[in-house]
C-alpha cells in the first residue's frame, strides 16, 4: 500500500481538482480517504495510490510512510488503526436505538 497527501487545486482547469485523473493517465490509481478539514479551503487529503506518478506538484502531492499516514489519521481520530489490507481504518461506534 502506498500513502500520500494532496491538496485540491481549483486554480487550473487542466488539473481538475485532485491528482486522481493525472495518476490514472500514468497507469496508476489514487483514492482519497481522510481530510484534515474543509477540502475546499486547502485542507490536506490522505489517500492511497498505485504506480509511480510524476508531475503531481500542482496538488502538493507528498508520499508518506505507513506510520506517517497512521499519524495523520490519529490526529483526527484516536481510534485509527492499520487494516490487514494496509488501509487506515477507525473504530465506528454503533448507536443502539
Amino acid at each position: 500500500m502506498k500513502y500520500a497527501t494532496w491538496i485540491l487545486n481549483f486554480d487550473d482547469p487542466n488539473y481538475g481538482t485532485g491528482p486522481e485523473a493525472s495518476i490514472a493517465e500514468q497507469g496508476g490509481s489514487a483514492e482519497g480517504s481522510y481530510a484534515e478539514g474543509d477540502i475546499t479551503q486547502g485542507a490536506r487529503i490522505l489517500g492511497y495510490f498505485t504506480g509511480e506518478p510524476t508531475e503531481v506538484e500542482a496538488w502538493s502531492f507528498t508520499e508518506l510512510t505507513q506510520q506517517e499516514a497512521l499519524d495523520f489519521v490519529l490526529a483526527l481520530d484516536d481510534t485509527a488503526y492499520v487494516t490487514e489490507e494496509g488501509k487506515i481504518g477507525v473504530v465506528i461506534e454503533e448507536e443502539i436505538i
